[in-house]
């Protein structure tokens, strides 16, 4: 036995600061960081595939490998006519219904199997990350901002939480976009979260709906406000004639907004179907006294 495994990473981190006393009543601090990471399998032990779209070497260690969705079928007819089988079908249809998802078939053989697998996404460790804020104090008043980020991260959504009627006992986890669904009441609608849905990990349907494809693969970058800060500092004339050399008053939020396209749970959680404890928000109002 050996270590068999050669990665290539290339990367770098950069930061800025700026603090300025414009002018005798505002004061301005600026700060950021960048950081990015690229990864390459050069050899890692694997079976080497001859359809070059199989093989891990020269993509990124966490590489995630699946099929690619190319919609729902709207029509039985549909199915016919494009005339490929999925998982364990004989002939088009055979178990293939409206509403499931059609796979692309990248080997050409009008079958798909694993020969159409390929990489579909990075992973769920972020390419780039960054953060950026500021201070800036005019006056008695103070304005605090931090935002952080990240970039370039992905994840396959499954598991019961995800995955509705897998379990024949009910089992599992039914979120409030249930109804975000294709319907045979309009069959031509692809833009839904859950293709046709089927009840228990027994049917077919399930078995053809719920593999690693993009379908599931959902973009988990995001740009959160961090923490913001709004001070009222004590005039100077406050502090004569009291015990007190300074202080202020103040307002802050932490986790106050994320702007994602994912939308159903934190895209920060390290999660793949939300049953995760949540970020949580957090509100202070406070005073502070420099004696």
């Amino acid at each position: 036995a050996g270590n068999i495994g050669e990665v290539e990473n290339k990367g770098f981190e950069a930061s800025f600061n700026y603090n300025k006393q414009i002018n005798p009543n505002l004061y301005v601090s600026l700060q950021g960081n960048l950081t990015m990471n690229e990864d390459k399998v050069i050899e890692d032990g694997k079976t080497v595939y001859k359809q070059s779209w199989r093989n891990s070497v020269g993509q990124n260690v966490l590489a995630r490998f699946g099929y690619i969705a190319e919609g729902l079928y709207t029509s039985e007819q549909e199915i016919i006519e494009r005339g490929i089988t999925q998982f364990g079908e004989t002939y088009p249809g055979q178990l293939t219904k409206p509403g499931d998802i059609k796979y692309k078939d990248l080997s050409g053989d009008k079958h798909i199997d694993e020969q159409d697998m390929t990489k579909i996404g990075r992973g769920d460790v972020p390419k780039t990350y960054y953060g950026f804020g500021g201070d800036i104090r005019y006056k008695n008043w103070g304005l605090g901002i931090l935002f952080q980020g990240m970039a370039g991260a992905d994840r396959a959504l499954n598991g019961s939480g995800i995955y509705p009627f897998v379990s024949s006992s009910g089992g599992g986890t039914l979120y409030a976009n249930i109804n975000d669904r294709w319907s045979s009441g309009n069959p031509a609608n692809q833009n839904v979260f859950y293709p046709r849905l089927a009840w228990s990990s027994a049917d077919a349907s399930n078995s053809n709906n719920f593999q690693t494809s993009t379908w599931w693969q959902k973009d988990m970058s995001f740009l959160r406000l961090k923490q913001f800060t709004i001070s009222y500092y004590f005039p100077k004339s406050w502090a004569k004639n009291s015990f007190i050399n300074g202080g202020r008053f103040y307002a802050m939020g932490s986790n106050v907004f994320t702007w994602s396209k994912f939308k159903l749970w934190d895209p920060e959680l390290n999660t793949n179907n939300g049953i995760s404890y949540p970020n949580t928000s957090a509100y202070t109002i406070g005073v502070n006294f420099d004696f």
